[in-house]
C-alpha cells in the first residue's frame, strides 16, 4: 500500500516535484506519463531516496508499506530498497559490474540476501521469456542486447521478493519485439505486486496500466 500526501522535492532552492498526493491500495500497474524533463524519473527515485545531499525531500505523509521513506536511513534504508520497494532503469545495463558475467551479477546482489541464488534465479528467469539459461548465466553484460538486459534487470529484483517495483522508461530505448516481451511480463506480475510504470510512450501505457497519471513540471495528476 502506498500512502503520499503534499509529497516535495527541492534541489538547492528549486522545487523539482510540487505538492503530490499519490495512492495505491492493490496489486496491478498504474501508468506514469509524461514528456522528458517532467518529474517522472525524480517521482520513482524518491521512493528509495536516490538522491544526494543537495536534494531535500519533504512530505505530510509517504508510506510505502507502513514504512516512513521520510525517516528511512542507513540499514533500514537498504533492507527496504532489497524487500520492499525495487526500482528498474532504462539503461539496464549501467546495473550491472562489467567485469562479471550475468549469473556472478545476480550472486553479487543475492549472496547474503537468499540461501539458493542460482535456483532463485533461473525460476524467474523462465518466467521472463529466457530460454537457454545456462548459456545467460555465463553472458557477461556487453554480450546482452537491450531487451535481454531489461529482463534480467528485473529478474534480479523479483528474487528479492519486492512488494513494489518501479519500472523507470525500461522500454524506451527497445525495439518492437522487445517491448511487447516487457509489456508481456509486465501483465504477468500484475497479481503479485504493486507496479509503477514511467513511461512517455503510450502504446506501452495503454498496453499494462490499469490507471494512469500523467506529470508535467513536476505536477502529478490523474489522466
Amino acid at each position: 500500500m502506498i500512502e503520499i500526501s503534499n509529497l516535495n522535492l527541492f534541489y538547492k532552492k528549486v522545487k523539482i516535484l510540487k505538492n503530490i498526493d499519490f495512492a495505491m491500495q492493490k496489486n496491478g500497474c498504474v501508468c506514469i506519463m509524461g514528456e522528458s524533463g517532467a518529474g517522472k524519473s525524480m517521482f520513482a527515485k524518491s521512493f528509495i531516496k536516490l538522491f544526494d545531499d543537495e536534494f531535500k525531500l519533504s512530505a505530510d505523509k509517504f508510506s510505502v508499506f507502513q514504512n516512513d521513506i521520510l525517516s528511512l536511513d542507513g540499514e533500514k534504508l537498504r533492507e527496504f530498497r532489497s524487500k520492499i520497494c525495487a526500482l528498474v532503469f532504462q539503461n539496464a545495463k549501467a546495473s550491472f559490474h562489467p567485469l562479471l558475467n550475468v549469473g556472478d551479477n545476480f550472486n553479487l546482489y543475492l549472496k547474503d540476501r537468499i540461501s539458493e541464488p542460482k535456483k532463485e534465479a533461473f525460476e524467474i528467469l523462465e518466467k521472463l521469456l529466457f530460454d537457454d539459461l545456462n548459456l545467460l548465466w555465463h553472458k557477461f553484460p556487453y554480450e546482452l542486447s537491450g531487451g535481454e538486459a531489461s529482463r534480467v534487470q528485473i529478474a534480479i529484483a523479483l528474487c528479492l521478493k519486492p512488494k513494489v517495483l518501479i519500472c523507470d522508461e525500461i522500454t524506451a530505448s527497445l525495439d518492437a519485439q522487445n517491448q511487447k516481451s516487457i509489456v508481456k511480463i509486465i501483465n504477468s506480475l500484475k497479481d503479485e505486486l504493486q507496479i509503477l510504470f514511467i513511461t512517455h510512450q503510450k502504446n506501452v501505457a495503454n498496453a499494462v496500466a490499469d490507471e494512469f497519471y500523467t506529470m508535467q513540471n513536476g505536477v502529478l495528476k490523474n489522466a
